[in-house]
């Protein structure tokens, strides 16, 4: 999609994508305002600064992370706007951050030195429901230019994200994205329940 369609037909993939950056630029030149943003439940729940769950969405430790998330939101969002409208895409994006964040947030609040960002978790929920809304599209990754099957990819992200989860593999927050994923799954499905019949066909179940 060009420039034009972006503005015409999804203008919250547009905003999404100048906020992230723009954010995460001032981050980068800003610690304290990371420091202040950042998922960091021992303070959060301390200070009651709930607000960390959707402010940690807008900021990213350094450009490949940045990088990363504003090539799969690029990637995703316009096509599920177009699909959905903007009201549902919006649903989708900020519900499955919040819920991305808010069991890790719970789950970490007596770990003081647990501290997380990014948008991650809100990518991974539009991940989810794309494959719920193009179950027959294909997938590339950036460091496996392998076209895939949509559902394929995203059973690929879930093994890879439970491994890392269990195993604390890098310094990727992968149950966030495990979260994330299932999130942006359930509203993608309440949304548009009628997807899960066609997601089904595409694998091979249902006539």
């Amino acid at each position: 999609m060009n420039l034009d369609m972006m503005l015409t037909h999804a203008p919250a993939s547009l905003l999404l994508l100048i906020s992230i950056a723009g954010f995460s630029f001032l981050g980068f030149r800003n610690p304290a305002l990371t420091a202040r943003c950042l998922l960091h439940p021992w303070v959060m729940f301390r200070e009651h600064q709930y607000e960390r769950l959707l402010l940690s969405g807008f900021l990213h430790a350094d450009m490949m992370h940045l990088l990363f998330n504003l090539i799969a939101l690029y990637a995703v969002s316009m096509h599920i706007e177009v699909a959905v409208g903007t009201t549902s895409f919006l649903l989708i994006y900020f519900g499955s951050l919040l819920l991305s964040g808010l069991p890790v947030a719970i789950r970490r609040r007596n770990s003081p030195e647990y501290r997380a960002l990014g948008a991650s978790g809100a990518v991974s929920g539009l991940f989810f429901a794309g494959m719920l809304y193009f179950p027959e599209a294909k997938v590339m990754l950036l460091f496996l230019p392998i076209p895939m099957p949509w559902p394929v990819f995203s059973l690929l992200f879930i093994l890879v994200s439970m491994y890392g989860a269990k195993t604390k593999w890098d310094a990727v927050a992968h149950d966030v994205h495990l979260y994330g994923a299932a999130a942006g799954f359930l509203i993608g499905l309440i949304i548009e329940p009628t997807s899960l019949g066609n997601l089904l066909r595409a694998i091979g179940f249902g006539g």
